[in-house]
């Protein structure tokens, strides 16, 4: 990531995980993330952990992506692998306790302002 280029589109996602589901969850973003690293438009990831409390986790993961004219087909192949492995992603994270932010966000950029 040493080149920021102004179409790319980084999904991140925050994930607050109770311990007794870490393993469980962990194995599903692993899997997921598979299948989106063999997706064209793809450029790299990141999964993040970070112990929040008693009890809890904070799994982060970051995906870059050439531009939203790939993120279709992306949500295709996840949606498809779903389907194959028979997971419903609401119903697991539920099961598990887990809550979720996410978002697509893109490179700042200063417009010029100069940040004493």
């Amino acid at each position: 990531m040493s080149e920021i280029h102004e179409g790319r589109v980084v999904r991140v996602n925050r994930f607050q995980v109770p311990a007794e589901a870490r393993d469980e969850f962990l194995e599903l973003i692993e899997a997921t993330h598979e299948v989106i690293r063999m997706q064209p438009g793809f450029i790299d990831d990141m999964i993040l952990e970070q112990q929040s409390g008693s009890g809890l986790f904070s799994l982060l993961t970051v995906l870059q992506f050439e531009g939203e004219h790939v993120l279709q087909s992306v949500i295709t192949a996840v949606a498809r692998f779903d389907q194959a492995s028979g997971i419903d992603r609401q119903a697991l994270t539920r099961r598990l306790g887990v809550e979720a932010s996410v978002g697509f966000y893109r490179h700042a950029k200063s417009d010029g302002l100069v940040l004493a």
